[in-house]
């Protein structure tokens, strides 16, 4: 009888290779810009691609040969020799085989054309067989049907099953076939094979993504290609907090003056420049091709044209025990849903009437309102990231939901707390919120001894990097108060408020039914989240995805808080005596 073997796991990716062992060892996310400046949250699921041109992985999906493709030819670009000739020595390939790559490097060395003819191998669902390229229409339907193209038929080739391709020469005469392995795109690692030259995958994207920096505004790009940013710092002495030096300018600027760049307002900004306009002159198309080194690299908000320095992480002292952890995340928690409602109640303090307004002050409400109520809604994600936390690191069995309202909040420097409150969206509570969001202070440095504790084995990789995008993000919100305070400070608040006046909007009276619907769908959305959150994943799936849709619309907590905001009234929030959501205090 055989003895069973244990099953062999192979990772495919990185975190997966690294789960497990050493620290020193673990993926790390790069301080300096947001979450959003990675890969992952690039427009990768548009083809070909933004940040990379997906079709260029096919350029090496046959050994030896580098081809370029469109959707109907394949076209010789280079060959491996070198990999071939060692191909050869190690009784991989014959040396017929060697001999055919020479024959098609000195011809295309030469100008002259090699080009797939025939392509026979195994092509996944539509099966094995031989695919004449001439003969595909750019249709595919039916049964036995061939791939639509020469693009398809190559993406469809099964990893590492044997492929024959027929190559023809232009001018002819001249037909050569040759046999091996479809190649792989990864490494055992998980990571882009090898095989790819620094720069392949990009090397085809065209000029007009450049161009579009200039031509769709900000609004089209996501926050990972800003078309505006921070001048340059000239030199390292130049001191970072001077005004002048914290105005934005247009990243494609025709004027590249580094000790006076030009300044960008919402009503200069545009890169139609008329005749006399003070409008901030941007790059042609023409000078965009020909001086794109002239474009400086932006991190943290700012171009960079001297020697990058990466910010120390914040360092704080490990909790003393797994108990102490637990009781900073739970306050965490609590501090991540009082923001949040700190934020809605100045988001919803914003004229909605914004039509018959001038249309800088009504573009700035709308712009403000919307980045508001996006953090608003970031909290919650960080809120459920919390308590994914919570819920690894407690004892089997004895998870209980962290939605308990900090009853205050951290402001400033270790120590300083400022109890919780609900104020319309002046310039002082604006403020407020840079503070509170400010990176390694407030809510960021909440996670500072949490971070180093995990980090010293209490926790796993996962955790690690769940705490390490808590405070990235933390600097994204941060970056997004700064532009809020920009925007909603070059007016009155009279003008932009519910209701106008200096203090308004009111609070409400005792027993307002706006705001007493408010509070019964805030504590319902609670409730819910509390109950998918202690039944887990998947068990608990289907009720938060409840307690999301009933925040959302006029039946939910979106609904009230407008209910609230068109009586002229403050959106607040009571203190609630269910002790699963009663207020928090910091440890």
């Amino acid at each position: 009888m055989m003895t069973p073997s244990a099953p062999k796991l192979l990772p495919r990716n990185v975190s997966a290779l690294r789960r497990g062992r050493n620290p020193a060892s673990a993926t790390h996310i790069t301080i300096g810009n947001p979450v959003s400046t990675r890969l992952e949250s690039g427009i990768g699921n548009f083809f070909p691609g933004l940040e990379c041109d997906m079709r260029n992985l096919e350029r090496r999906f046959f050994p030896f040969l580098e081809v370029d493709t469109d959707f109907s030819d394949i076209v010789v670009a280079a060959v491996d020799l070198g990999g071939a000739t060692e191909a050869v020595s190690n009784g991989v390939i014959s040396s017929a085989d060697l001999e055919n790559y020479r024959t098609i490097q000195l011809d295309v060395g030469q100008g002259i054309r090699w080009s797939v003819r025939t392509i026979a191998g195994d092509f996944g669902p539509l099966g094995a067989q031989t695919v004449t390229l001439s003969e595909l229409s750019g249709q595919s339907s039916g049964e036995g049907r061939p791939p639509a193209d020469a693009w398809v038929a190559i993406r469809l080739l099964k990893e590492r099953s044997l492929v024959t391709l027929t190559l023809g020469r232009t001018p002819g005469p001249g037909q050569i076939t040759l046999t091996g392995p479809r190649t792989r795109y990864l490494d055992d690692d998980g990571a882009l094979s090898r095989l790819f030259e620094p720069g392949e995958l990009t090397q085809s994207l065209c000029s007009p993504w450049t161009h579009d920096f200039r031509d769709c505004a900000c609004f089209y790009w996501a926050s990972n290609h800003p078309d505006i940013a921070l001048p340059p710092l000239p030199d390292a002495s130049t001191p970072r907090d001077a005004p002048q030096w914290n105005l934005d300018t247009a990243w494609e600027r025709s004027d590249r003056s580094l000790s006076a760049p030009p300044v960008v307002t919402t009503s200069n900004g545009s890169p139609s420049v008329p005749a006399g306009s003070t409008a901030v002159l941007e790059m042609q198309h023409h000078e965009i091709n020909r001086d794109w080194q002239l474009l400086n690299f932006v991190l943290e908000r700012r171009e960079r044209v001297t020697p990058y320095q990466t910010p120390a992480p914040p360092k704080a002292n490990p909790f003393p025990n797994r108990t102490a952890l637990l009781a900073q995340l739970r306050y965490a928690a609590g501090v991540e849903l009082a923001v949040m409602l700190e934020y809605l109640a100045a988001a919803w303090s914003l004229r909605q009437d914004v039509n018959a307004l001038p249309q800088e002050l009504r573009d700035d409400i709308r712009a403000a309102f919307a980045e508001v109520r996006r953090i608003a809604i970031g909290e919650m994600s960080h809120i459920r990231t919390v308590n994914d936390l919570i819920a690894g690191l407690s004892p089997a069995g004895a998870f209980e939901p962290a939605l308990a309202v900090a009853a205050e909040i951290p402001l400033g420097g270790p120590g300083q707390f400022q109890p919780l409150q609900f104020r319309p969206a002046v310039p002082e509570t604006i403020k407020d919120f840079v503070t509170i969001e400010a990176p390694s202070q407030s809510v960021d440095g909440l996670y500072a001894a949490v971070f180093e504790t995990l980090v010293q084995g209490a926790g796993s990789e996962e955790q690690i990097q769940s705490v390490q995008t808590l405070m990235s993000e933390g600097g994204d919100h941060f970056q997004t108060f700064l532009f809020v305070q920009e925007w909603l400070g070059r007016h009155v608040p009279a003008t932009y408020l519910v209701a106008g006046g200096p203090l308004s909007p009111l609070s409400p009276p005792g027993g307002n039914p706006q705001h007493q619907t408010l509070q019964q769908r805030f504590v319902n959305v609670l409730s819910m989240l509390y109950d998918g959150y202690k039944a887990g994943i998947p068990a608990g799936a289907v009720t938060i995805n409840n307690a999301r849709a009933a925040m959302l619309g006029q039946d939910g907590v979106e609904g009230a808080l407008n209910a609230v905001a068109a009586a002229g009234l403050l959106v607040t929030f009571d203190s609630i005596a269910d002790p699963r959501f009663a207020p928090i205090h910091h440890p």
